[in-house]
């Protein structure tokens, strides 16, 4: 059974033989021995890692190209191993956004009736207060006195260190 050849940095030599058995030599002393599937498996897949890190990963439709590989490890630019590989972060900051979505949540909590509903309308449906108020028929000013009670609990909640929660 003819071995085949594994990457000189790779510290093991890899096969199957004829009757199905998964056997690898270790370079250093010679050693060989037989090992189940899965460790082969793992075997296999750590020489594929090695081999594409040395020559790069094949390009489809071109048997000869090989392309940089992109890695989660490191910034894969020649010269840039220095670099920080910040265009792995994810620009959106998903924390704050969490955050944004349990403060709305405890404001809307700590709304009456009357302002959950000029809150949904006026302020995240976009419709303006006097239209608000001839839509529900009120008084213009009874519609500004609900978002001024609005903004007032707003400031409570999302402009303090510590976020009140409403009960």
């Amino acid at each position: 059974m003819k071995i085949p050849k594994t990457p000189k940095e790779f510290d093991y030599d890899l096969w199957t033989t004829e009757d199905g058995k998964c056997m690898v030599r270790i370079k250093s002393t010679g050693e060989e021995t037989e090992v189940d599937r899965e460790v082969m498996k793992a075997l296999r897949a750590e020489e594929k890692w090695l081999r594409r890190r040395m020559t790069g990963a094949p390009v489809p439709g071109d048997e000869e190209a090989t392309t940089t590989i992109l890695s989660l490890d490191y910034v894969s630019y020649e010269g840039g191993e220095d670099m920080s590989p910040a265009w792995l972060e994810s620009p959106e900051n998903i924390e704050n956004e969490v955050l944004v979505q349990l403060l709305e949540t405890e404001l809307k909590r700590s709304l009456t009736a009357k302002q959950l509903s000029f809150y949904e309308e006026c302020l995240i449906g976009g419709i303006s207060v006097s239209e608000y108020a001839r839509r529900h028929n009120i008084r213009a000013d009874s519609a500004k006195d609900l978002k001024t009670a609005i903004q007032k609990k707003y400031k409570n909640i999302f402009l303090t260190d510590t976020p009140k929660t409403a009960k």
